[in-house]
């Protein structure tokens, strides 16, 4: 017990404490007392010395998490290139919708980068809605037979949960600039509805359901928050994605220090709701149709169909 205590000593007086004092050193000046109703700027609500444990942490855990998501996918999930006969041909690169879909995700993301550099909070761009609306454009301009695409794609549909909050608990501070509220709307509502039509179209694969790729997905978000969110916060001093401080409700409120544990497990949850329940009913009208042209096709071959055998 001893040696224990011994051992935990060294790594704080020799390790966390001179970690915590450099994070504290390199962070934006921030202020140690926390107005819960203005969650924009960050405050050491946590300390540097929790900051500083919960960067490795979580960091080491998301990419632990990643890595095997990524090789239990790879061993037991479907084929990639199996799948791309699935594909439909059909779709062409040039067809007038998708060149509409297109200039509209690069019109509203063109309209976001606007809002954000001249309103002064151009480190705002790195909010999940903004990065996933980068996301859908780079599936749309990127080759559809490529791995990277399909994969991103597929992880977006595990992300759908976070549009859904935004639309639910719209933010549309008014900042004086041009069309920002209406840019709210339309960044969002194409973030939820596009997805959709790649699906109906066919333009892209839909995975089956993988827990393993699940996982392989949520590590990846957890990863941008952990990472890269929680540190461009601390060295701006801005509370992105409430990776600072956490939301103003009592809930949040009540869970203290551990709001961001709680955060990411909620996170994991609703990474599977989105994928398993949500996506499952968005395209259950395409496998309605999937389901008739096998039977037509069937029908076509003269398969009979195959009935209930009566037992006496």
């Amino acid at each position: 017990m001893s040696l224990t205590k011994a051992v935990m000593g060294f790594l704080e007086t020799e390790i966390v404490n001179p970690a915590a004092r450099f994070v504290e050193m390199i962070a934006f000046e921030m202020p140690r007392v926390t107005d819960l109703a203005d969650t924009y700027k960050g405050t050491w609500y946590l300390s540097p010395r929790q900051h500083t444990i919960e960067f490795v942490c979580y960091n080491v855990l998301f990419f632990v998490l990643f890595r095997v998501g990524l090789h239990l996918f790879r061993k037991k999930g479907p084929r990639l290139d199996q799948l791309s006969e699935s594909i439909n041909n059909n779709v062409l690169r040039g067809h007038v919708m998708d060149k509409a879909v297109l200039v509209l995700l690069c019109g509203s993301y063109a309209l976001t980068v606007y809002h954000k550099v001249f309103g002064d909070n151009f480190v705002y761009l790195l909010q999940p809605c903004h990065v996933n609306l980068l996301l859908l454009i780079f599936t749309m301009v990127g080759p559809r037979e490529s791995k990277v695409t399909k994969m991103a794609f597929n992880s977006y549909l595990h992300y759908i949960w976070a549009t859904i909050f935004a639309l639910s608990f719209p933010d549309t501070t008014e900042n004086g600039l041009w069309l920002v509220i209406e840019n709210f709307w339309l960044e969002h509502y194409l973030l939820l509805l596009v997805p959709v039509y790649l699906i109906y179209t066919g333009r892209f694969i839909v995975f089956p359901l993988s827990f393993s790729y699940a996982v392989l997905s949520y590590a990846l978000i957890s990863l941008f928050h952990s990472f890269i969110l929680t540190g461009c916060g601390l060295l701006t001093g801005q509370n992105l994605n409430y990776m600072l401080v956490p939301p103003n409700s009592p809930l949040m409120h009540s869970l203290g220090k551990y709001y961001r544990v709680t955060m990411y497990g909620v996170t994991f949850l609703l990474c599977l709701v989105s994928r398993y329940i949500i996506v499952e009913v968005l395209s259950v009208g395409l496998r309605i149709k999937q389901w008739q042209q096998a039977n037509k096709l069937m029908r076509e071959q003269g398969i009979p169909q195959v009935k209930e055998i009566k037992k006496d």
